[in-house]
């Protein structure tokens, strides 16, 4: 909908903060309520994609005007900023938690294609893009299948990158990797997901 970066503020400002303002209104009675005694700290605005169809963060990012070919190529940083942004600064809504773009391959089957090995394996979507574009969004690296056989070493590297990206801009990065016994990189793998 947006088609423009320059758009997105505008888009979450207004309908996001419409569907979000009702379930801030009612957590805030149970605050001032003398019965319950709990504290509210906001609402999670994070972006997570959906795996139904139009569901996809990385196909909607590529209908961006600036974002040049595939998700993670010239343009998907600044969008996935934008995004980031728009999230946590949505007017008169207390945000909390990562509120910002999640990234999750195994939940995003545009993210997933792109991982996959293809004949220009050059554009292939890499944990390292995935890191790069972290470093303006949510989660950090999320829900990515890797070789069964990964080394310890390999596996320390990525986990000391992400660790080095959350250390530098003191923000919570999570590193969700799944090794899949018999898989290389970029094969096809299955899950089965109850969502």
């Amino acid at each position: 909908e947006a088609k423009h970066i320059g758009r997105i503020k505008n888009i979450f400002d207004t309908k996001l903060r419409k569907e979000l303002m009702p379930i801030q209104e009612i957590c805030s009675k149970f605050v001032h309520a003398a019965e319950y005694p709990v504290r509210y700290l906001g609402i999670d605005t994070s972006l997570n994609p959906s795996l139904d169809d139009g569901g996809s963060v990385a196909d909607a990012i590529e209908c961006l005007e600036e974002v040049r070919g595939d998700f993670g190529g010239t343009g998907s940083m600044a969008a996935a900023a934008a995004i980031t942004t728009s999230l946590q600064s949505i007017p008169d809504i207390l945000t909390t938690g990562y509120s910002g773009l999640m990234l999750p391959v195994l939940e995003d089957h545009r993210l997933a294609e792109l991982a996959m090995v293809s004949d220009s394996s050059k554009d292939r979507l890499t944990i390292q893009k995935l890191l790069c574009i972290s470093s303006v969004c949510g989660v950090g690296i999320d829900t990515v299948p890797v070789s069964g056989d990964v080394s310890e070493d390999s596996l320390s590297s990525v986990i000391l990158d992400v660790a080095a990206l959350a250390g530098r801009w003191n923000k919570p990065l999570s590193c969700r990797v799944f090794p899949v016994s018999g898989g290389n990189a970029g094969d096809k793998t299955k899950f089965d997901s109850p969502f």
